[in-house]
């Protein structure tokens, strides 16, 4: 009997082990970033020098290494990255394991490879590797805890930013964000829903984002074609005073106030008043 309840107690022992949460020197990070109409996610464990010689030591010059710890890192993207500058290499749409191999000249080797399921780099097959990219690392101020992120962001490219110790990796990616853009515009056309904002939509694109005004002039001329509100007037407006119209541009906001005003829209109405103002200041 008494040996019946020493075993069960080993068990329960056992099971309480298993069960109880208990942090881990290198937690978990998961991080979501937008680069143009890409949605970027990394996740990767976050390891801390500790008072350790990292590079050269713990990581050992020219070997592989899975950027992190634990499970190996990811990256997920819903577009295609390109990499490389002219000579671009494509990541298509999904998710990869990122390794790196530190060198003592700093010119690191990163892969993006398609075997996901990995941990550590035991499995490492360089046949998988998508993306092979010769970076050069740089002296940086001292990061404890490792850190990947996503910085430098416009709406067609950023940069992977990585940071250990006293070394920092940037690695710089565009997306064909004006490709998916037009391709998104045209669809809605297609569609043929709400035709005046759809329109409107894609004048604001060519206006505000490229800078594009004639693009963004056919555009709200089509929105006003189809259904004519404070806000394509407004915005047409807007178009005319970048492209130096200023005499047309005043006459269609005054106009655009006036709509504004009888749709009892305040916000839009003050907007409108004060853009006003100061196109007639200048």
């Amino acid at each position: 009997m008494k040996k019946i309840i020493a075993s069960l107690g080993l068990i329960f022992a056992a099971g309480f082990i298993s069960a109880q949460e208990l942090p881990k020197l290198s937690p978990l990070s998961k991080s979501e970033h937008v680069v143009g109409l890409n949605k970027i996610t990394l996740q990767y464990s976050r390891p801390s020098v500790r008072g350790r010689v990292i590079f050269g030591d713990l990581l050992p010059y020219g070997e592989i290494w899975r950027l992190g710890a634990n499970e190996n890192t990811k990256i997920t993207c819903t577009q295609d990255m390109l990499f490389g500058g002219e000579k671009s290499q494509v990541l298509p749409a999904g998710t990869y394991s990122v390794f790196a191999f530190p060198a003592e000249d700093l010119n690191w080797k990163i892969v993006l490879n398609s075997n996901t399921e990995q941990w550590g780099t035991g499995d490492y097959d360089e046949a998988k590797n998508v993306v092979t990219l010769m970076v050069k690392a740089i002296a940086n101020a001292h990061t404890e805890t490792l850190l990947i992120d996503i910085n430098e962001v416009t709406t067609t490219s950023a940069s992977i930013v990585i940071a250990w110790d006293k070394l920092k990796v940037v690695i710089p990616f565009t997306v064909e964000t004006d490709k998916t853009a037009q391709s998104n515009i045209d669809a809605a056309i297609a569609e043929g829903k709400d035709l005046d904002k759809v329109y409107s939509s894609a004048a604001n694109y060519y206006f505000n984002a490229k800078q594009d005004y004639d693009k963004a002039l056919e555009y709200v001329n089509l929105s006003i074609g189809v259904k004519q509100t404070h806000n394509n007037t407004f915005l047409k407006a807007r178009i005319l005073y970048a492209k130096g119209e200023t005499k047309e541009a005043i006459k269609l906001a005054e106009e655009a106030k006036k709509m504004a005003e009888t749709a009892e829209d305040k916000r839009w109405t003050e907007y409108i008043g004060e853009t006003l103002d100061e196109w007639k200041k200048k």
